[in-house]
């Protein structure tokens, strides 16, 4: 049973461990076996680094897919054919026998049945501070590995015949303590990761019809995975009623996102609230006050505000418009009178008068506007002599 576990890892040792980057990874190994009950179950190896799927392998099509691109170069062919090599040769009959065994002692129906085996560590640079180990069936554990004591839990008591089988069977403690961390530091040797980024962090409100502000604190395009957000309000921390996360979700260029809502009550006035970030990147928590809410009567002193600002610029530009219409139709009037004037005693304007003058053409434009009445017009005398 140890074959399933450890014997593909052997082909890394030719490689040497260098100082690898001080950072929170995880490595998550997970075996899963499907088949019916009389038959040889088939096989489906999957490994996630940092929650990004690294390679799997299935023993239908006999591949080993790389879902990871960032492999070196001259590794890369190498790594996919040892590691093909071992599974054909061990790990994938070893696997069977574990499944065959398993299905037959605990479920004796003749239904197709799956069974999961998954190994979990976490490293925080040379430090393991987390791994767990568990057997499922059928999408429920049934068996998992207590650290302490290196014995296995058992979660249903029908599987207590195949949880004392594993207790016999290998020594599982050392797999999760030694094996698994040290597979982890051998692929992120291997593999080219992310560098680090920090979080882009917005924090946003609505208004609901409903009179609820919802406030939103959003976490963008960050790596490594791990990271803390929560809603503060002066400062303290708080268990809120309606506080939901979107969970760490991640992106197409290999980073993640997170978003966590807090919902207050109409009679919050929002006042103090702030989105606490902590990340690998940051150093130190990052803190984001929220918006203030904009309370009704605020809101309509800010409409009215904004309405008499616009209806004042309104009445000015058409008084503009008004005054310089009839400015410049009283001059055009009061010209139009003195031409008919002149015409009545047959003799025409002077030339200075007439409207090609440089000085005429502008008599009437906006201001400054000349009088019109100053204008000094020909006269006659009994004779009919126009006098100067």
């Amino acid at each position: 049973m140890k074959g399933p576990f450890i014997s593909w890892l052997f082909f890394l040792d030719m490689f040497a461990l260098r100082e690898t980057q001080t950072a929170l990874h995880s490595l998550e190994i997970q075996f899963t076996g499907m088949a019916i009950t009389d038959d040889l179950p088939d096989i489906i190896f999957n490994v996630w680094l940092d929650s990004q799927l690294l390679f799997s392998y299935d023993t239908q099509s006999k591949e080993v897919l790389l879902k990871l691109g960032g492999a070196y170069p001259p590794l890369k062919n190498r790594l996919m054919e040892k590691l093909k090599e071992q599974l054909r040769r061990g790990g994938e009959d070893d696997l069977r026998r574990f499944c065959a065994y398993w299905m037959v002692s605990y479920n004796e129906t003749w239904e197709l049945q799956t069974t999961q085996v998954t190994v979990f560590c976490e490293l925080d640079g040379d430090i393991q501070v987390d791994s767990r180990m568990l057997v499922a069936f059928d999408g429920e554990t049934v068996c998992q590995l207590n650290e302490q004591n290196a014995r296995w839990v058992i979660k249903k008591p029908e599987v207590t015949r195949f949880c004392n089988y594993l207790d016999d069977s290998v020594q599982w403690h050392r797999i999760l303590a030694e094996e698994c961390p040290t597979f982890l530091k051998i692929v992120l040797e291997l593999f080219h990761l992310k560098e680090n980024e920090p979080p882009e962090v917005t924090v946003s409100h609505d208004d609901a019809p409903d009179g609820r502000f919802i406030l939103f604190c959003t976490a963008r395009g960050f790596y490594p995975r791990p990271i803390r957000l929560h809603w503060e309000k002066d400062g303290q921390m708080g268990v809120w009623r309606k506080e939901r996360s979107s969970g760490t979700l991640p992106n197409a260029d290999a980073t993640f996102y997170l978003q966590v809502v807090l919902e207050l009550h109409s009679r919050d006035p929002g006042d103090g609230y702030a989105c606490v970030v902590e990340h690998y990147e940051l150093r130190m928590p990052a803190i984001y006050p929220a918006p203030r809410k904009v309370t009704r009567g605020k809101s309509w002193e800010l409409s009215l505000s904004l309405s008499a600002t616009t209806i004042g610029i309104l009445i000015s530009a058409v008084a503009f418009i008004i005054w310089w219409k009839k400015d410049a139709w009283g001059c055009r009037t009061q010209e139009h009178n003195a031409e008919e004037g002149m015409s009545s005693l047959g003799t025409p304007p002077p030339a200075a008068s007439l409207s090609s003058s440089p000085s005429h053409s502008s008599s009437c434009l906006p201001p400054p506007q000349p009088n019109c009445s100053e204008r000094v017009l020909p006269t006659s005398n009994s004779r009919g002599e126009i006098l100067s």
